[in-house]
């Protein structure tokens, strides 16, 4: 399991994921009707997409989300 704790490490993970489909952007979002600069948006780790869209974009990369406790770091207060 990847740990994700940016909006930038998401778009990372959901770009290598693609590709390691062998679909492009159009091909992906075509899956769910999202356009291309969408799923551009949300590969380049943009802060503002839309939770659904993003949950429509995994869902098409045939990803899901889980969470749970990370050890507890200096900088984690600031998240709060």
């Amino acid at each position: 399991m990847i740990p994700i704790t940016s909006s930038e490490t998401l778009g990372k993970v959901l770009r290598r994921r693609r590709k390691d489909l062998g679909l492009s952007q159009t091909a992906a979002g075509e899956k769910f009707n999202i356009p291309q600069k969408t799923v551009s948006t949300i590969e380049s780790g943009s802060s503002s997409v839309n939770l659904s869209t993003l949950f429509k974009y995994m869902s098409a990369l045939g990803l899901e989300m889980q969470l749970e406790p990370r050890a507890k770091a200096a900088s984690d207060e600031a998240l709060w």
